[in-house]
């Protein structure tokens, strides 16, 4: 949790979810695990929306855009996953992926199916923020 929280903390960073749940069962799940307050589920991608998952990139980029004013494209948005569906998701959605092998697919599966980083856990915060900067451009 302490991953999120911090890249919640982030000003320039705006977190949410995409997945293939429906809207009401990701929020159950997410306030399951506190994980709702540092997210901003308003502008999530949910496949109440759309059940093509990488659709739902662009249904979050489209929401947070009107949210925020500011446009959401392949060069500030960011997927991180830990599976092959996630890895599709980003690469097809149109946004690069942060592979992170703590599920059951392994480095070399992620790299091989295409993420841009991969990382062995979201435990090393810093690393994280640096992968989220390096793919995004943020700190350019």
């Amino acid at each position: 949790m302490s991953a999120l929280k911090t890249v919640y903390a982030q000003p320039s960073l705006v977190s949410t979810v995409v997945t293939g749940n429906l809207k009401p069962n990701a929020l159950l799940k997410l306030e399951a695990f506190d994980l709702a307050g540092f997210l901003d589920t308003e502008i999530g991608g949910y496949s109440s929306d759309n059940d093509h998952r990488p659709a739902l990139v662009g249904v979050a980029q489209r929401r947070a855009q009107a949210k925020y004013g500011t446009g959401f494209t392949r060069l500030n948005t960011v997927i991180i996953g830990d599976s092959f569906e996630d890895v599709r998701t980003g690469l097809e959605g149109g946004a690069p992926v942060i592979g992170v092998a703590s599920g059951k697919t392994s480095s070399d599966e992620l790299q091989s199916a295409g993420v841009d980083v991969v990382l062995e856990s979201l435990e090393d915060v810093p690393q994280l923020v640096g992968a989220i900067t390096a793919v995004t451009g943020e700190g350019d």
